[in-house]
């Protein structure tokens, strides 16, 4: 396949030339972040079959931390002393002032926002005299 990108700064006559096989956004509005502290953005579709995958299974969970909605796996959910933890990663998406339906873009700053706005759901759990981050559910 023979493709570029040209940018002359030129509207009509520059970007790719040539065939895309498979093309995806990664805009910010849906992101994983994980129990590391690490975190990516997906496409709306990725999103979509996850969450529909986890519906499926009848697994999907849901916590709203001020205005942000997780989505996680609720098997993979560890009872330690009657709470919840979830070790792993999670889907996280702000709800826009439109309502629950809809989410907010997040640029890199946002998500590091986030980050900090839902810090105080994260912990520290023993496993085995093991060490390891985690979010608290419940």
């Amino acid at each position: 396949m023979n493709r570029r990108l040209t940018i002359n700064l030129d509207p009509i006559n520059d970007g790719f030339v040539g065939d895309i096989e498979k093309a995806e956004s990664t805009a910010g509005r849906y992101v994983v972040i994980g129990t590391n502290y690490e975190h990516k953005t997906i496409s709306e579709r990725q999103f979509d079959e996850m969450i529909s995958e986890l519906s499926e299974k009848d697994n999907l969970g849901l916590l709203m931390v001020y205005d942000y909605m997780i989505y996680y796996d609720r098997s993979k959910l560890l009872d330690i002393d009657g709470n919840d933890y979830l070790i792993g990663s999670f889907f996280l998406v702000k709800i826009a002032e439109d309502g629950p339906d809809d989410y907010e873009w997040l640029g890199s700053e946002d998500i590091e926002e986030a980050k900090e706005d839902i810090a105080e759901r994260f912990t520290e759990v023993i496993i085995d005299g093991e060490f390891y981050d985690a979010l608290l559910i419940a």
